[in-house]
């Protein structure tokens, strides 16, 4: 008889996709590192969130430079205090990782989370400031071949806007400060987890019509299994596929993400309809709160 281990979301680990979500998380890494030295400082909340990141990772468990680092943050917050020596070294460290951290630079998928592992860095300590502004729109400058992937041309609007003048102020930071949070599903400052969470950037509904509506569900979720709230939704005269189509009206995001998206916070279900709303087809991604709110 095959026992199957499953994860603390009750997720059972594949064989076939332990590779990609190894990769993936080898490339959110990457970008958390990335984003949490960008402006040479590295605070107590940071090194609390990259400590509790990298033991909720069990892809990484077995990597030499993830093993160094959880041994590096624990000596610094045995104590809870950072001394100048230990600050060095832990972002000597850092900086080591990420040179040294080769990754398939041709891969636009990899780029993405990358991209998306920067936004968590750079607001683990609740704030994103001025050099943190910069360097995302030189990171985002820097890699062209994701100009037109979400979650980038929502950031590089963004961020166009903030420099327009020529000044950041507190509230342009605070308000990139939240949309980062809203495309990450990061809710650290809050809740204290660390793991992978879905984004929640939701679209505003007055209200939800299933009767002959197309509906697309993607995610975990906590209010049943998949076939049973695609059960549900077809009970009320949804029209339910596997995928969005230009038939599909409403994307619905589970409370959890699930381990085997291709990036971080999202997955192939939430990218196409995505690109499918910039090109102006009415589609809306709705969260299952707002769901199960509507049913």
């Amino acid at each position: 008889m095959t026992t199957t281990t499953l994860d603390k979301d009750g997720q059972p680990y594949s064989r076939m996709n332990f590779k990609g979500n190894k990769q993936k998380a080898l490339c959110s890494l990457k970008g958390l590192l990335t984003g949490i030295v960008c402006d040479t400082k590295l605070k107590p909340t940071e090194l609390l969130f990259l400590n509790a990141w990298l033991k909720d990772h069990e892809f990484l468990q077995d990597d030499p430079d993830s093993v160094d680092l959880i041994d590096a943050l624990e000596d610094v917050l045995e104590d809870g205090i950072m001394t100048d020596e230990e600050h060095e070294d832990i972002f000597c460290l850092v900086e080591d990782v990420i040179a040294y951290k080769d990754l398939d630079n041709s891969c636009c998928k990899d780029h993405v989370n990358v991209l998306l592992g920067i936004l968590k860095g750079i607001s683990a300590d609740e704030e994103i400031n001025e050099s943190e502004v910069l360097f995302l729109k030189k990171w985002l400058s820097s890699n062209p071949d994701i100009s037109d992937v979400w979650p980038v041309p929502l950031l590089t609007t963004k961020i166009s806007e903030i420099l327009e003048d020529g000044i950041i102020t507190r509230k342009e930071r605070d308000e990139l400060y939240q949309l980062v949070n809203l495309i990450t599903g990061n809710d650290f400052n809050e809740t204290g987890d660390a793991s992978d969470n879905p984004t929640q950037l939701f679209d505003i509904v007055e209200s939800i019509s299933h009767s002959i509506s197309g509906f697309c569900f993607t995610g975990k979720f906590k209010s049943g299994t998949r076939n049973e709230i695609e059960s549900k939704a077809n009970s009320l005269g949804a029209v339910v596929k596997k995928n969005p189509t230009m038939a599909t009206h409403y994307v619905v995001v589970g409370s959890l993400s699930s381990r085997d998206w291709a990036y971080s916070s999202h997955g192939r279900k939430i990218e196409l309809a995505k690109t499918m709303q910039s090109k102006g087809h009415k589609i809306y991604i709705i969260s299952e709160d707002q769901w199960m709110a509507a049913i």
